[in-house]
């Protein structure tokens, strides 16, 4: 009896441990009667409006495509004003694992523009790698200026919710508002979209790493990593199409994109949907994707 129940206890504990997700705080700065940078142009938003745009959308890329392993909280989803150090309170109580703040940047000098990604200082070797990714991303895939990741030693301040927060934890600017041109692209839905899914993206491929957790299609569950996985290319193309192509919508599927680097072909960019254990669930879907769209979709098997 004692031995059944050793047992199950065992057994419950594993369960348990394998089943946590991890905790994922996004901060969209400012708020409410804090305006943060204001809009230099009439008709553009306020750093505030900005930042709680490209938070939630990013919440809607990591809920989408991690969803099944990490959970989402937000210091704030409207415009309320949150004191700087109850941000860090939130974040601290719920005992979050990772922990973004989003804001815009300024200068007194019009010309400059880019992003960048802060932590508090090097020490933060966590925060340090995850803010290079996001910089790297920005970079290479999102085709912005990136002007590097900063340290307080940097902008010779400290950044409370850098500074006191237990966890790792960047604050990624997003573009000066006060650059005519970054100002306007910040302003549009696909600009916001583009920085946000950059910092998604760094953000998959950093818990892949850490973390050992894939990516998942909306409504499907994790699949194991200790056998093959069986998903549906729907496209491949020569540079990268972004997830908001309006084809993807049409099949009601969550859409990965990945990089293939083949030098015997030149597309090396491939977008998948689905990613399942069992061979038969994949051709369950692959018939109702080829009704649409994409008639020429086909399974791929990737081991493990």
């Amino acid at each position: 009896m004692h031995r059944k129940l050793l047992a199950f206890c065992i057994l419950f504990i594993s369960l348990s441990a394998s089943a946590t997700t991890l905790k994922l705080v996004i901060d969209a700065g400012h708020g409410g009667t804090d305006p943060g940078n204001l809009n230099r142009t009439k008709s553009s938003l306020q750093e505030k409006d900005l930042n709680l745009l490209i938070s939630k959308k990013l919440g809607e890329y990591v809920n989408s495509y991690l969803g099944h392993a990490i959970e989402v909280i937000y210091t704030r989803s409207t415009d309320t004003f949150i004191p700087v150090h109850d941000r860090v309170v939130i974040a601290n109580k719920v005992q979050a694992d990772y922990f973004i703040s989003i804001h815009c940047n300024s200068s007194p000098k019009p010309e400059v523009f880019g992003t960048e990604t802060h932590i508090h200082n090097l020490e933060s070797k966590v925060s340090l790698d995850l803010a290079h990714l996001i910089e790297g991303q920005f970079k290479k895939r999102a085709g912005r200026f990136s002007r590097g990741v900063k340290q307080k030693n940097d902008r010779l301040y400290n950044l409370m919710v850098l500074r006191d927060s237990k966890m790792p934890a960047v604050l990624v600017e997003t573009g000066f508002m006060t650059n005519k041109d970054e100002e306007a692209y910040l302003n549009t839905a696909k600009g916001r979209d583009v920085i946000a899914s950059a910092i998604f993206r760094a953000f998959r491929d950093f818990v892949k790493k850490k973390h050992n957790i894939s990516m998942q299609t909306p409504g499907t569950t994790p699949v194991s990593t200790s056998g093959p996985v069986w998903k549906i290319q729907i496209m491949a193309s020569t540079g990268p199409v972004g997830l908001t192509n309006p084809d993807f919508k049409s099949i009601k599927q969550g859409v990965e994109e990945l990089e293939l680097k083949n030098p015997t072909s030149p597309f090396n960019y491939k977008y998948y949907v689905g990613a399942f254990a069992d061979k038969k669930d994949a051709k369950d879907l692959l018939k109702e994707i080829r009704e649409g769209v994409f008639k020429d979709a086909f399974i791929v098997k990737f081991d493990n």
